[in-house]
């Protein structure tokens, strides 16, 4: 997979540099590395993971990088949408190590309410809040946008408060 990506984003490359020949100045790709060198200021990027023709999804750079922007900005600009794509994949497979919510229940005791979910083990966890109702609603909308709420998402969105 690494190999077909890595052609396309060679392809692409070529011809972001064909139509804005600045950009050869300061960049080179060897193997999966994109290196920007200048003076002594020396940056590498792996781009072996990241599809690059996904950037042209956004309209304000398929315009620029045809014409308007140089190599240091083209780098800085590949370098956060790789590094952004990592932490949405160290995010998502973290939330999959997560234990899914199989149920919630409210529970009273000595007058006092609260929740327990349940996960997929049966292992219940004790949720105490004087908002019941906003709970099961940031739950209700987790499980209707995904489908499955993980221990680890409700908590986040309950952390964040939406």
């Amino acid at each position: 997979m690494t190999e077909n990506i890595m052609k396309d984003n060679l392809m692409y490359l070529e011809a972001w540099m064909n139509y804005n020949p600045r950009l050869r100045e300061n960049l080179t790709l060897n193997n999966t590395i994109l290196t920007y060198k200048k003076n002594d200021i020396t940056e590498e990027v792996d781009i072996s993971n990241f599809y690059l023709p996904e950037m042209l999804y956004n309209e304000n750079f398929r315009i620029k990088v045809q014409k308007e922007l140089n190599a240091e900005d083209l780098f800085q600009i590949i370098k956060i949408y790789v590094q952004t794509e990592e932490i949405l994949k160290e995010e998502q497979k973290e939330q999959k190590m997560s234990p899914k919510i199989k149920d919630l229940i409210i529970k009273k005791e000595m007058e006092k309410e609260f929740i327990v979910f349940i996960d997929e083990f049966d292992k219940k966890y004790r949720y105490d809040t004087t908002n019941l109702e906003q709970v099961i609603n940031f739950y209700n909308e987790l499980k209707e946008k995904n489908g499955v709420v993980t221990l680890k998402e409700i908590g986040s969105v309950i952390q964040n408060g939406n």
